[in-house]
């Protein structure tokens, strides 16, 4: 049945209204309770919702002595990664986390130095060397939001249909990539990148629209692609920097004492859970997919040092180009480039190229 036009403004201004209840301050008015809007991408099976986030939204609640309480909206029920930045400036909700590759147009373009192939793996590596690295190139331009913390996701992997034991096999393959970095990577492997959304994925690989995914082995696990992919390839090919942020109206709308209760014990807590699950369960997650996929005859494939070398040539030019884009930005991509391979050293870490 079609609508009238003035019933389709109506309805679009109530939706409009409904997500902004979701936004600033809505709890203010429920008898002093604060209620916050957490916006995550995983379904509530995940084990990012079970382990960082619900465990984290109870600890708010109990160190806040339930004067503020945390509402979790799964499976991206308030907005895409794609638009979280914008999303969370603009109060559709108050907490959420966003993936800088995806936003390099924007302020945060800086930080999608983290997210270079084959450059940091480990979530609490990640903590460690972007964190000053937002400090420097970031503290003052962000615009609308409050930084919560950055950690990360565990090392992406490749997932397949087929074995793929070297970077031959992918080679005119349709791959699911997401972020530019890993897009130009793709690119760089003579197949072809396709980009979706995390709730694509399975369907993709399920209906062979694409032959190959790369994604995390826990978020593998938890989307159950081991049911459509028989195949994973192990070649850590670097994480995702997840950058938490809070709507800036949302902070300042709160109590003195919660302000500084989020920036001394909460903010620092979410980014341990988070830091603590990709981190740790990493490896017993490629074990659990490789459980799964023998029952279909799959396995998953280490490839030995010359065919992993292969796949890592190639990301050299990504790691240039991202100098020459920073510069076309207006930023010094050569100091910032230095900056953060100096902290990886300091944090312990080996320089890829």
């Amino acid at each position: 049945m079609k609508l009238a036009k003035g019933a389709k403004v109506a309805l679009l201004l109530g939706m409009v209204f409904v997500l902004s209840a979701c936004g600033v301050g809505r709890a203010a008015n429920h008898d002093g309770v604060y209620e916050l809007s957490f916006n995550i991408q995983v379904p509530s099976t995940h084990q990012f919702h079970k382990e960082v986030v619900e465990p984290w939204a109870k600890e708010v609640e109990e160190k806040t002595d339930g004067r503020v309480k945390v509402n979790i909206y799964n499976s991206g029920a308030l907005g895409t990664l794609s638009t979280a930045y914008e999303d969370i400036q603009g109060a559709v909700y108050d907490i959420g986390y966003v993936s800088p590759s995806l936003h390099p147009d924007t302020e945060l373009f800086p930080l999608s130095i983290g997210d270079l192939p084959f450059g940091l793996s480990a979530p609490s590596d990640s903590t460690k060397v972007l964190t000053p690295f937002i400090e420097t190139y970031m503290a003052d331009t962000l615009e609308d939001v409050v930084p919560i913390g950055v950690s990360a996701t565990d090392s992406y992997q490749l997932y397949s249909k087929e074995p793929v034991e070297t970077v031959e096999d992918v080679k005119n393959q349709k791959i699911i990539a997401s972020g530019y970095q890993r897009v130009d990577l793709v690119g760089l492997w003579d197949a072809v990148p396709v980009t979706l959304g995390l709730e694509e994925i399975y369907t993709s690989l399920d209906r062979n629209t694409v032959n190959q995914a790369t994604y995390t082995s826990i978020g593998a696990v938890g989307l159950k692609l081991f049911e459509v992919a028989p195949y994973m390839t192990k070649i850590d090919m670097g994480n995702t920097a997840l950058f938490y942020l809070m709507n800036k109206r949302t902070f300042e709308a709160l109590p003195a004492d919660i302000q500084t209760l989020f920036e001394e014990e909460l903010a620092p807590s979410l980014v341990k859970m988070n830091s603590d699950l990709y981190g740790g369960a990493s490896a017993e997650a490629i074990k659990v997919y490789g459980d799964s996929v023998a029952e279909k005859d799959g396995r998953v494939i280490e490839p030995d040092e010359e065919a992993l070398a292969e796949f890592k040539k190639p990301a050299k030019t990504v790691w240039e180009d991202w100098v020459e884009m920073a510069n076309d930005k207006g930023f010094d991509g050569k100091e910032m480039m230095e900056f953060y391979k100096k902290s990886l050293i300091e944090a312990g870490l080996s320089l890829p190229y």
